[in-house]
């Protein structure tokens, strides 16, 4: 994993992130489009993904899983 294939994926999911309501406006950010713009740090960290694919999203799950919710979908 070279430094500039890291910075070029930061641009990319920030261009599509930033796109995104042009191109499908009823879509609502979820934390999945958040996770994705950490993976750039987690890249610098790290190294190539094979090696740690799953913990970044395995912790958030972990965060939410702590969460007060009200037992409704979608609200």
């Amino acid at each position: 994993m070279t430094h500039s294939r890291i910075i070029a994926y930061r641009s990319c999911i920030l261009t599509w992130l930033s796109t995104l309501p042009n191109a499908l406006p009823a879509a609502k950010p979820i934390p999945n489009c958040h996770m994705a713009c950490h993976i750039y740090n987690y890249l610098k960290l790290f190294g190539p993904v094979r090696s740690w694919w799953c913990f970044p999203f395995e912790r958030l799950i972990g965060h939410l899983q702590h969460l007060p919710i009200n037992h409704k979908f979608g609200t």
